[in-house]
C-alpha cells in the first residue's frame, strides 16, 4: 500500500487525543503489549466504564474486547476498510470461549460477523476450537440473519465444515 493511503498513527499520549472521535470507526490499535488489533470500535466514557467495569478510565471496545486508554499505545483510523479478511482480534475470539463467539456472531455489525466467519473458515483444517458448538451457532445465525452477505458466508463455512461423506 502506498504511503499516501496509509493512515498515520496517532499516539495515545497526544494531549488533544480524544478516543470518542473513533466511535463507530474502523481502527487499528497497537496495544502496550504489542498486539495489533483491527476492528470497529465503540467508545466507552470513563463514567460508563466505572459503572460497568469498576475502572474510571475511558476506552474503546472492539467486539467483546475492551481496551482502556492506558492499554492503547497507538491508534489509527482505517478509512479504506480492513486490509485483511480477519486479524488477531478474530483469532483471539475463535480461541476464546464459545460464548464470545456467540456474542460476536449475533452482534449488529455485519462486518465484524463476516470477519469472524472468515477466521473460523480458515481454521477448519487446523482445528477449530469448540467446533461442534461453534458450528451450531453458525447454523443458527444462517437461519436467523436478515443479512444476505452474512448468510452466504455462514453457508460457505457450514459446507466447508461437512465431512466428504456428508457433502450435498
Amino acid at each position: 500500500m502506498p504511503n499516501a493511503a496509509r493512515p498515520s498513527w496517532r499516539l495515545n499520549s497526544e494531549p488533544n487525543m480524544k478516543l470518542s472521535k473513533f466511535d463507530g470507526k474502523r481502527v487499528r490499535i497497537l496495544t502496550v503489549w504489542g498486539d495489533e488489533l483491527d476492528g470497529i470500535c465503540q467508545h466507552n466514557s470513563a463514567d460508563y466504564n466505572y459503572h460497568e467495569f469498576g475502572k474510571d478510565e475511558e476506552g474503546l471496545q472492539l467486539s467483546c474486547l475492551l481496551l482502556y486508554k492506558s492499554d492503547i499505545k497507538k491508534i489509527k483510523e482505517l478509512k479504506k476498510g480492513f486490509p485483511t479478511p480477519f486479524g488477531k482480534l478474530e483469532e483471539m475470539t475463535v480461541e476464546d470461549d464459545v460464548d464470545i463467539i456467540d456474542e460476536v456472531l449475533f452482534c449488529e455489525e455485519d462486518e465484524s460477523v463476516l470477519r469472524l466467519l472468515a477466521c473460523m473458515e480458515s481454521r477448519l483444517g487446523s482445528g477449530l476450537p469448540c467446533a461442534p458448538e461453534a458450528l451450531a451457532l453458525v447454523q443458527k445465525l444462517c437461519d436467523e440473519t436478515q443479512s444476505e452477505p452474512v448468510r452466504a458466508a455462514a453457508l460457505r463455512l457450514l459446507r466447508a465444515a461437512k465431512p466428504d461423506n456428508e457433502a450435498e
